[in-house]
């Protein structure tokens, strides 16, 4: 485990919070770590799915923006991670 001093919305802390005293989290540094853990693995699978379908058929520049988006990274990016040409969804 590494510790570290994160910043975050007052909203997301409070939801945080109700969480713990509700008992759907055991303390607020384990929400942050499980939210932490779960966008983690969604990034990945969204990749993994991106790149399977890329094998297959390249994806739309529209499948490319929307996956930019939901990474949270450039058009240039998902399009080079995928090895497509230069330009292709951007």
């Amino acid at each position: 485990m590494r510790r570290l001093t994160i910043t975050v919305d007052e909203e997301v802390f409070q939801r945080a919070r109700k969480d713990v005293a509700a008992g759907r989290a055991e303390s607020v540094s384990a929400w942050v770590s499980d939210a932490m853990a779960r966008k983690a693995r969604a990034l990945q699978e969204l990749m993994a799915e991106l790149e399977e379908l890329n094998r297959t058929r390249p994806p739309s520049s529209q499948a490319i923006a929307t996956a930019a988006r939901s990474l949270g990274k450039s058009k240039a990016w998902v399009t080079e991670r995928l090895g497509l040409s230069k330009g292709r969804g951007t």
